[in-house]
C-alpha cells in the first residue's frame, strides 16, 4: 500500500510563516504497521506518541511550489544516519486560498517511495461533530481541576477532553502500578509513571490543543498550592481515595465560590455516590458525609496504601491483600460518566447548548448508584421488571438540603457571597 503520513496542520503554518531562508529542519516520525503509517512533526510533539521513531526533516518550497528532489534527497542523506529506518520528508508549500499544503516522501535503502499526506486540522475543527449539543468555542476556554487520576478521575479527564475542554489541572501524588491497569486509561507502557503525567499523554492525544498542567502533591500537605489552582478554576471535581483530602478541597470550593463535584464508590464498587456542590446555594460535602446518609456505605479500598492508613503496623501480606477489593472498570463507568455529564452541565451553564434539558432533569445535589444487590444494596429487591422499587443499575436522586447547623457552611449563611 501507499505510505500515509499524518502531519498536523498547525506545525505546517509555522513552518510557512517563517521568514528568509528555511533549510532543512529537523523533526521526528513515529511508523507503525510495518512502516505503512507515519505520524511526522516538525517540532517536539505536544504529549508522548507510540509507534517506531524515526527520522523527520522538513523543508519548505519556494515561492514557484518548487523543490529538487534529487538535490534535497542527497542532503537529506548526508545529515541522517537512519540506521535502517525509513526517513519521512516533508516538503510545505502553499495551496489554493493561501491554505497550507504538504507533500511528503519517504527514503529508504532502496529509494524514495511517494506517500499520501492528511492533516490533523486545527483546532477550530477537531470538535465539528460536537456542535449543536456543545459549544466546543466556548468550552475551550472552560479551566477544570482535577483531583485523583485514578479508575475514576482519569475516564472523566479523558471525556472532557473529547468533548473539547481547553485547560486543565491534573492532580494526584501516585504512581501507575500493575494493579491498575484493568481499570485505569494508561497501559503497561505507562507503569511507574506518575498518573497525572500519563493521563496528561491521553488528553493531549484526544486534544493536542489543549493545555495541561501537573501537580504531583499530597492534597493534604500543599493547601495553599491546591487552593490556588482551585481559585484559578471553574469547576473542581474530585475523584480522590480519601475524606481528609474531600474534606480539605470542600472548604477550598466555599472559599473560593467554586462548584465542586464529587463522586465514590463503595466496597468492591457494588455502588456509589456522587454530590454536586454549589456553593452556599446547597449542601456541602460536610452537610452529607457527616449525617446519617452514609451509614452503612463502606468506601471501596482499592490500593495497598489505602490499607496500609487503617491496619497496625507489622500486619501480614496476606492480610494487606484481603482489604484490597476493588470492583471492574465497568463498575467504575457509571459514576465516572455521571460525573462528566454533571461536569458539563456546570461548564456550559449559560450557554445555548443541547446540555440545558439535562440540566433540569439533574435537579437532585446527591445521586446514588447500585451496581450488584450487595453491601449497602443487600437487601433491595431484585430489578425484574418493575420500576416504582429502588434497582440496581438506575441513578437515584437525594433531596438533601444544606444543613443549618454544619460547621462548616452552616456557620455563614450571613456571609453568603454573591455572584
Amino acid at each position: 500500500m501507499t505510505p500515509l503520513v499524518y502531519v498536523f496542520e498547525e506545525q505546517a503554518r509555522d513552518l510557512l510563516s517563517q521568514t528568509g531562508d528555511v533549510r532543512l529542519v529537523d523533526g521526528v516520525a513515529y511508523g507503525f504497521d510495518d512502516w505503512t503509517v507515519f505520524h511526522a512533526y516538525t517540532e517536539k510533539p505536544y504529549f508522548t506518541p507510540s509507534g517506531f521513531i524515526c527520522p523527520c526533516v522538513a523543508i519548505r518550497s519556494d515561492a514557484a511550489g518548487f523543490v529538487d528532489e534529487e538535490k534535497l534527497m542527497a542532503e537529506v542523506r548526508r545529515r541522517v544516519d537512519p540506521d535502517g529506518r525509513p526517513i519521512v520528508v516533508l516538503v510545505t508549500g502553499t495551496g489554493a486560498g493561501g491554505s497550507p499544503s504538504c507533500r511528503a516522501l519517504i527514503l529508504t535503502e532502496n529509494g524514495i517511495a511517494g506517500a499520501d499526506t492528511r492533516f490533523v486540522p486545527r483546532r477550530s475543527e477537531l470538535f465539528t461533530r460536537n456542535t449543536g449539543l456543545l459549544e466546543t468555542s466556548a468550552l475551550a476556554e472552560k479551566k477544570v481541576v482535577i483531583v485523583g487520576l485514578g479508575s475514576g478521575g482519569s475516564p472523566i479527564a479523558l471525556e472532557l477532553a473529547r468533548a473539547g475542554i481547553g485547560h486543565f489541572t491534573l492532580i494526584d501524588f501516585d504512581r501507575l502500578e500493575l494493579g491498575n491497569i484493568s481499570r485505569h486509561v494508561c497501559g503497561v507502557n505507562d507503569l511507574g509513571r506518575y498518573k497525572t503525567l500519563a493521563v496528561r499523554d491521553q488528553l493531549l492525544q484526544k486534544n493536542p490543543f489543549a493545555e495541561v498542567s501537573t501537580m504531583e502533591v499530597n492534597v493534604n500537605q500543599s493547601l495553599s498550592q491546591v487552593e490556588d489552582a482551585v481559585a484559578a478554576s471553574d469547576l473542581l471535581i474530585v475523584a480522590s481515595d480519601n475524606d481528609q483530602s474531600r474534606f480539605n478541597l470542600n472548604q477550598m470550593s466555599l472559599n473560593n465560590n467554586k462548584v465542586a463535584l464529587y463522586g465514590r464508590a463503595i466496597t468492591r464498587a457494588a455502588g456509589g455516590d456522587v454530590l454536586r456542590v454549589r456553593p452556599w446555594k446547597g449542601p456541602c460535602y460536610n452537610c452529607i458525609f457527616s449525617s446519617g446518609l452514609i451509614d452503612g456505605r463502606e468506601e471501596e479500598m482499592s490500593q495497598k496504601r489505602q490499607a496500609l492508613a487503617v491496619l497496625p503496623a507489622y500486619v501480614e501480606e496476606d492480610k494487606i491483600n484481603t482489604m484490597i477489593q476493588v470492583g471492574l472498570s465497568s463498575d467504575i463507568a457509571p459514576i465516572a460518566n455521571m460525573m462528566t455529564k454533571m461536569a458539563l452541565v456546570e461548564l456550559s451553564r449559560g450557554i445555548e447548548t443541547g446540555m440545558s434539558t439535562v440540566d433540569e432533569d439533574l435537579a437532585s445535589d446527591f445521586y446514588v448508584w447500585a451496581n450488584r444487590r450487595e453491601e449497602a444494596y443487600a437487601n433491595w429487591p431484585r430489578m425484574g421488571f418493575k420500576w416504582t422499587h429502588p434497582s440496581i443499575l438506575r441513578w437515584y436522586g437525594a433531596r438533601v438540603d444544606r444543613d443549618p447547623n454544619c460547621l462548616v457552611c452552616g456557620g455563614h449563611l450571613e456571609q453568603e457571597p454573591t455572584t
